[in-house]
């Protein structure tokens, strides 16, 4: 998402390997563009290598491209749609024009980072806070006429307290995410959705010389929280080198001294703020990365490949990446003793190769 003229669609199409023609001018759209991304990880590609599977599956993210999102949407009710599109995702892309263009004019004047995040965050925030007014409105009445069980009106206090305390943040311009929340409380506020409670990914889409470090250390200092990450791309060469052959794009990488594609950097950053982790299964069908929230634990882990799985859960045979690779196959891991057996309570790690075996 982002103001109309940062360059969403040519960052959405550096990422996605897309070819979604790119307008030079503002012209919003009510179906986004979408596409679902491989995430590449070089650990799975060394567990294929070994294993030598009939099917190799990367563990998948999906992007969707939203139209420009224009002052007075958090109160515009023609915007519920293009919100909502916002509200269905797990993390917000934000993209913020750094680059300066006499072809393309910028919606809001002169060329100014800090005011766009300043007003992509107002809206955001206008557009949580009608939400949550909304729901106040209503939940007031419930708790005065004290409707339901006990139980029914603990929970309805306790929902009714956090968002006071949301909209008094909100009020204050500060992002939902700021309100302390535990594991319960983020269970019963889940439905709603805020904007602001997303992790937010802020992208600074340069020219082709890139951001200068000082721009990009100033929007940190401002935006950066645990669940707030700044980062750079060049929008346009990325989506220009994603269109060359493989072996071409990495020679002129080179020359330019980029480390890596743009998608490996914000597929990274996306996992720390989403806090997830990869695990792999192996065999001679396939080899398989999958997508896990740091801190599950084996019956979760299982429940991601099928929840008959996790149903019929006994233990996860369970050994690191690294370790299997070194020991050149799993038979030579268990004769070493390092495929360990673990139970339902066991906390996956980043990298850990399991096998589960179930009564299913």
């Amino acid at each position: 998402m982002g103001l109309p003229g940062a360059g969403k669609t040519v960052v959405f199409n550096a990422l996605s390997l897309a070819k979604v023609p790119v307008a030079t001018y503002s012209a919003p759209s009510t179906v986004p563009n979408q596409a679902v991304v491989k995430v590449p990880d070089a650990r799975l590609a060394a567990l294929a290598e070994l294993f030598h599977p009939r099917k190799v599956t990367p563990a998948e993210v999906r992007y969707v491209d939203v139209a420009g999102l224009t002052q007075g949407a958090g109160r515009d009710g023609q915007a519920g749609q293009h919100l909502a599109y916002l509200r269905n995702s797990d993390a917000l892309l934000i993209v913020v024009r750094a680059f300066a263009s006499d072809v393309v004019a910028h919606p809001l004047g002169p060329l100014d980072p800090q005011r766009d995040l300043e007003v992509i965050s107002t809206e955001l925030l206008l557009a949580d806070l009608g939400v949550v007014e909304k729901r106040l409105e209503r939940l007031e009445k419930e708790v005065r006429l004290r409707k339901g069980t006990d139980a029914e009106q603990k929970v309805r206090a306790r929902e009714y307290a956090l968002l006071q305390a949301m909209q008094r943040a909100l009020i204050d311009g500060k992002p939902a995410r700021s309100v302390a929340l535990d594991p319960d409380d983020e269970t019963l506020l889940r439905g709603y959705c805020l904007l602001t409670q997303k992790p937010w990914l802020v992208l600074l889409n340069a020219g082709d010389g890139g951001a200068g470090r000082d721009l990009v250390e100033r929007v940190r200092a401002r935006w950066e929280d645990e669940r707030a990450q700044v980062a750079a791309i060049s929008g346009r060469l990325e989506m220009e080198l994603a269109e060359l052959p493989p072996q071409e794009a990495d020679e002129f990488r080179a020359e330019l001294e980029l480390t890596e594609p743009a998608l490996e950097g914000v597929i990274q950053a996306s996992y720390r703020l989403l806090d997830l982790i990869s695990y792999f299964t192996v065999g001679e069908d396939e080899v398989r990365a999958w997508t896990l929230k740091r801190g599950a634990n084996a019956v979760e882990a299982a429940s991601v490949i099928h929840t008959s799985i996790a149903r019929a859960f006994i233990r996860a045979e369970v050994i690191g990446h690294d370790e299997l690779l070194a020991c050149g196959s799993l038979a030579e891991a268990r004769k070493r003793g390092l495929l360990r057996s673990e139970g339902r309570n066991y906390v996956f790690r980043d990298g850990d190769v399991a096998q589960f075996l179930h009564n299913g």
